[in-house]
């Protein structure tokens, strides 16, 4: 298996990339923000895209760099190459020339345009787990290369925090002195893990998680439907995320939920039987990213009820009709909501430590659950 036959690091395996979604939901401010920067003329050279990961941050830089590669070529006459900006681009000269820029930059051919992800380890047959300083160094090469058509460019990092110390100190060097008509979009879920220096020479651009409406049309986008009987399971699980969506569509998020519900309702008596056949079901490799998808179902749920014993069981959070009363009898005050808390912040610690040294997963669950048991049984 070689790089050519994979999905590239900054895509969901049989889903098609960011960079040939057409329409983006739900990101209108951010939008508009960028394209008032753009119409005034005071576009800033670093562009960091935050928010929530799957609710399109890598969609919309690609929309970005399609936007501004395929603007007409500045010229130094008063009416431009090809004239009026907006005749250039209503004519068919004009569409057959986006047409062949967008072409390029989909193909990644494109000679204003860089993407730096992280690669792909030929002896591992894998990606590696962070950008590398020689991804990052390759930039110098890129701007170092004079472009036919003159015109800006375009430099995308997807994403930003998995670049390492030495990567991001490289990156840095750059944003200090930017090449001219450059534009940097930098792609980022946890912009607090990025250095300092970065953050502060870049503008950020926060995207909003999407609400129900432009998530199920981004969904649709890709040919993916929420069961409409399932649609506040998903809604809630999915927090506005189409990459969430999408796992818990693919893993029957909902199915798992409801399971992981029904056990919690036989506390403090778990049928350990039906328990083990249950959890049987998440050996092998090819279960892997299911048994991910039920941890953090697991260490949410527990959290969820330790919020319910401090502030009280909110019906707006309400996802299926018996949690309340499943909620409600596990985490009947804050004391033991004290409790609870403990219990899902080493929870998480245990099972985040038993996923990295890939522990058997029915010792990995079992356990977790057995701390659930004994903690439901301190309600009297």
């Amino acid at each position: 298996m070689t790089e050519t036959n994979l999905i590239s690091s900054d895509q969901i395996e049989g889903y098609p990339h960011p960079k040939v979604t057409e329409a983006l939901f739900g990101h209108q401010f951010a939008e508009q923000e960028f394209m008032n920067c753009f119409k005034l003329g005071k576009l800033h050279h670093g562009w960091l895209i935050t928010g929530a990961k799957g609710i399109g941050k890598a969609t919309f830089a690609w929309q970005m760099a399609k936007f501004l590669l395929t603007q007409p070529i500045p010229s130094v006459e008063p009416n431009g190459l090809f004239g009026n900006s907006d005749e250039n681009h209503n004519s068919d000269l004009g569409k057959n020339l986006k047409k062949a820029m967008i072409a390029r930059i989909l193909a990644e051919s494109e000679p204003r345009l860089v993407v730096v992800r992280k690669s792909f380890d030929e002896k591992r047959k894998t990606f590696r787990s962070s950008i590398r300083v020689d991804e990052v160094r390759h930039l110098k090469t890129f701007f170092s290369l004079s472009v036919s058509d003159g015109g800006g460019r375009v430099a995308i990092i997807d994403c930003a925090e998995d670049m390492n110390i030495n990567a991001a100190n490289a990156l840095l060097k750059t944003l200090e002195e930017p090449p001219k008509d450059t534009i940097f979009l930098l792609v980022s879920h946890n912009p607090q893990s990025l250095l300092p220096t970065i953050k502060s020479r870049c503008r950020e651009l926060r995207l909003r998680n999407l609400t129900e409406s432009d998530l199920k049309s981004a969904l649709k986008q890709i040919n993916l439907t929420i069961p409409e009987n399932d649609s506040k399971i998903y809604s809630f699980l999915g927090s506005g995320s189409v990459g969430n969506s999408i796992r818990l569509l693919e893993h029957d998020g909902a199915g798992l939920y409801r399971t992981l519900l029904s056990f919690l309702n036989q506390l403090p008596n778990l049928n350990g039987f039906e328990l083990e056949k249950f959890i049987g079901t998440f050996s092998g490799n090819k279960n892997r990213s299911r048994l991910e998808l039920f941890v953090e179902l697991l260490n949410m749920v527990v959290s969820r009820i330790s919020k319910a014993g401090i502030m009280g069981y909110s019906s707006e959070d309400q996802i299926l009709e018996d949690e309340k009363e499943i909620f409600t009898k596990l985490c009947p005050n804050p004391i033991i909501a004290k409790k609870w808390a403990e219990l899902a912040q080493t929870q998480s610690e245990n099972l985040k430590h038993g996923l990295a040294v890939n522990l058997d997963p029915s010792s990995l669950i079992l356990d977790t659950f057995f701390r659930i048991e004994d903690c439901a049984r301190m309600v009297k």
